[in-house]
């Protein structure tokens, strides 16, 4: 609006077919003194200012003399010459002197700038460049008497001509001067050499001249010509050269009889005539055509990234993009600089040693999807980058932001800001920590696959209370919220064995002792119970005793807010005969593994010599636990969590541990979640992709062709649910609730349709201080032609809601912008 709007705009296509060499621009006063005086020497000019419209300020002059000189330069006028000037509005005339001209365009009315009839106020030069001040001169072309074209204009599509022809002794043909208007299509013969050198030749260059080469020309607008070329030049010969540009909400003039004034103050659509509306609508939906092809242009090119560092040597595996993905995904991980081979999860290329499958699941399904990495140093580039897909999967293992000096908080507050961008995030930060933290055990305590008796701490004093309560009647679990395989989770029994018959009969004494294993090596420890509870909430101090535990303890510090936390389950004896691993790739079973703890120990995590059982997901066996937790817990385990809005992961598992006493029927088993896990898990099916210190050039390559067939079936299947659930949020409407909804009703509108592939926004303001909200709106609120619009969208396939600016709500309003793929802006100028 601002560079094709401006009047300078006329010197930046002066050597276009359409334009005129001899096009100057001024800025200050010196320079348009000096520039003026030497033009108007030379020959009538138009001067034009930048900020009036409908030809306020744009003035016709002559030398009242005549005296032009032969060649441009020869001389200069004086300040005392005389001018007869029209000014194009009105096509009212005036007579000054050039000194008094060159005030009243500098300063506006002063002493110095003689009586003026001018409905405008001059100035046109205040503030300077950056604020809109400037002046064009441009020679005089007589036969603009003869009349001016108008092009309206549907992107790069004419679709109507209109010729103005100013009244008897007039120059303008501004509307309300009585100029005479004739209307042709878009294919008449007599302005054929125009349209060619406009369209054909000239079009393509109009928005890079303008310094406008990344933004397509606009959806609707408008560009008057003037007939430059002397009489007698054959029709094929004509040169017509642009007056101005016009793409600031230009109105649909067969709207015009929805818009309210004195005599029509209940004007809405249904009073624009059948036919005018059928022309009308076919103006939408050729806007529809348009902007439906520029959306689809611009999604066929990847996601520009070349703003943050490509970290990877290459993309081994990786297939070719599709041509027109209808999602764009980036695969966001972290290459830790300071660890060999960029971390232990790395392929030698840079990616994590999965990513491949992942990312070709989502090509497979019809999406795109582009590999990233996230470095600290270009945390606000790679979120701007971020902002411009549809969905990010995230794998980045816990840890490695921050051992590569980032902050993992930043990232995941950055992440939850795409979120609120309405771009899925997989796992989103709150899936990440609700689902990972350990009393998600408490809050799936009543499903079927939870614990009833499962408590959580976050404090010592809430901790040294219900464990000793706990404890003094059976054998416990005690699970710390923060480590990893296995580290600070205690199976514990007492040593001497004397449980009370009823909870809370008793509470074990500070000096029990207790026999203790823990989970990560499956090590014995023995301990008084204030010893534990002294290590749990503090560490290693004099008053702990000596550990053996690699963990350092202090479980509960910096309380529930920063992740302190200790889950209390009643010990399932039964998990020395395993625990039960599923698989999961969103809402489908794709795999169990029973994984059976050595002889003598407990715990099953890999590296304490625990056996591994792979089983199918249909297995007999796990029957009624499939079935409980597929189809009657599952939909119930997201908002049992606090996570109502968001989808299960993408790909997790979660782990199971038989409660039921020995000799139930396995069709009545119970087995309970032990944990979830969303949190970058592996497909270990990739294994020997990645880098350790025997095989420090692992590649995508070294991956079994068997196992790679498997990892790329659960990669498949990943992306046809990732695609499923992209197309349900893109089914619902964006949400507008938090700005004021203006519009008494939708009158026209058409359904949205049911799966729009783009999402639009027309943008409109209602002057609250205005009559009838300004001199452009329907009875409803709404501005008189924005229904054709809309509904131009919504025949192409696009949904359009309809919304109203209010400066109150700017933060808002922008808010709820940014979940659109694109904004209509139909506010008038000066209505703001």
């Amino acid at each position: 609006m601002e560079f094709m709007g401006a009047k300078d705009a006329l010197c930046k296509v002066a050597n276009l077919n359409i334009g005129l060499p001899d096009t100057l621009a001024y800025y200050d006063e010196a320079s348009f003194s000096a520039g003026f005086k030497k033009t108007m020497a030379f020959q009538p000019r138009v001067i034009k200012q930048n900020r009036g419209s409908s030809g306020e300020g744009i003035w016709i002059i002559k030398l009242k003399a005549g005296n032009y000189c032969k060649a441009y330069g020869e001389r200069s006028c004086s300040d005392d010459e005389v001018l007869d000037m029209m000014e194009a509005n009105d096509n009212h005339a005036e007579t000054h002197t050039v000194a008094e001209f060159i005030e009243f365009c500098v300063n506006g009315r002063t002493g110095k700038s003689g009586t003026w009839t001018s409905k405008g106020v001059g100035k046109y030069l205040e503030g300077g460049k950056a604020a809109g001040g400037q002046l064009v001169d441009q020679r005089f072309c007589p036969r603009i008497v003869e009349g001016e074209l108008r092009y309206n204009m549907v992107v790069d599509s004419l679709v109507g001509i209109i010729h103005k022809k100013p009244a008897a002794g007039g120059i303008s043909a501004v509307g309300g001067t009585g100029s005479i208007y004739t209307y042709y299509g878009p294919e008449e013969p007599k302005f054929k050499a125009l349209t060619e050198n406009f369209l054909k030749r000239d079009l393509v260059h109009v928005m890079p001249s303008l310094g406008l080469a990344s933004e397509p020309v606009p959806l609707w607008w408008t560009t008057d010509f003037i007939l430059a070329s002397p009489e007698g030049t054959p029709s094929d010969q004509e040169k017509w050269i642009v007056g101005e540009f016009n793409c600031s909400c230009v109105g649909i003039s067969k709207c015009l009889a929805a818009y309210c004034k004195d005599d029509t103050p209940n004007a809405s659509y249904s009073d624009i005539s059948p036919e005018d509306l059928k022309e009308a609508q076919v103006y939408g939906d050729l806007m529809g055509t348009k902007a439906y092809g520029l959306l689809e242009s611009a999604r066929a090119s990847p996601v520009d990234t070349s703003c943050i560092t490509k970290v990877a040597g290459d993309d081994l595996g990786l297939m070719a993009q599709p041509k027109n993905p209808k999602y764009k995904v980036a695969l966001a991980q972290i290459y830790v600089r300071s660890q060999p081979y960029g971390g232990s999860d790395k392929s030698s290329n840079g990616h994590r040693y999965d990513s491949i499958p992942f990312a070709n699941g989502m090509i497979t399904s019809g999406m795109s999807c582009q590999l990233i990495h996230y470095t600290q140093q270009e945390h606000d580039k790679f979120f701007e980058v971020c902002k411009q897909f549809d969905a990010i999967i995230v794998r980045c293992n816990p840890g490695q932001i921050k051992a590569d000096g980032g902050d993992q908080a930043r990232f995941d507050n950055g992440m939850r800001d795409m979120r609120k961008l309405g771009i899925q995030v997989w796992p989103s930060p709150d899936v990440m920590e609700f689902m990972g933290a350990k009393d998600a055990l408490c809050k799936v305590a009543n499903l079927n696959i939870g614990l009833p008796d499962t408590l959580a701490y976050y404090d010592e004093m809430s901790f040294a209370a219900g464990f000793k309560k706990t404890m003094a009647f059976q054998p416990r679990v005690i699970k710390q919220n923060r480590g990893s395989s296995g580290e600070g989770i205690w199976i514990i029994k007492l040593k001497a064995g004397n449980y009370c018959r009823s909870y809370g009969e008793r509470s074990c004494g500070d000096d029990e002792v207790l026999d203790m294993m823990e989970a990560n090596d499956n090590h014995a420890e023995t301990h008084t119970v204030a010893e534990f509870i002294e290590f749990c909430a503090n560490g290693r101090t004099n008053k702990s005793g000596t550990w053996t535990s690699k963990g350092v303890g202090k479980y509960l510090e910096g309380g529930k807010d920063a992740g302190g936390q200790l889950v209390d389950q009643r010990f399932c004896p039964r998990i020395v005969e395993g625990e039960l691993r599923y698989n999961m790739v969103v809402d489908s079973l794709v795999g169990i593994i029973h994984k059976k703890p050595k002889e003598g120990g407990i715990s099953a995590v890999g590296g304490t010599g625990s056996i591994y059982t792979y089983y199918g997901p249909q297995e007999p066996k796990f029957k009624t636990l499939t079935e409980n937790f597929l189809m009657r817990d599952l939909v119930h385990v997201m908002p049992s969590l606090g996570l109502a809005d968001e989808p299960v992961p993408l790909w997790w598992t979660t782990d199971f541990i038989l409660a039921s006493p020995e000799g139930t029927p396995l069709d009545q088993e119970k087995w309970i979640v032990g944990e979830f896990n969303c949190s970058c898990v592996g497909i270990s099916k990739c294994l020997a992709a990645y880098c350790k210190d025997d095989t420090p050039n692992a590649t995508y390559l070294d991956i079994d062709p068997q196992d790679l067939k498997e990892a790329q079936g659960y990669g498949d299947l990943m992306g046809t649910k990732a695609y499923e659930i992209l197309d349900q949020a893109s089914q619902r409407p964006v949400d507008v609730s938090c700005i004021t909804r203006v519009a008494k009703d939708n009158l026209g509108l058409k359904r949205q349709p049911p799966n729009p592939r783009y999402k639009c926004a027309l943008a409109q303001i209602y002057v609250r201080c205005q009559p009838y909200g300004g001199s452009d709106k329907s009875a409803n609120g709404h501005r008189y032609d924005s229904i054709p619009f809309a509904n131009g969208m919504i025949s192409a396939g696009m949904s359009c809601q309809l919304i109203h600016y209010t400066h109150q709500e700017h933060d808002e309003f922008f808010e709820v912008c940014k979940q659109f793929s694109a904004i209509i802006v139909r506010c008038n100028p000066g209505q703001i």
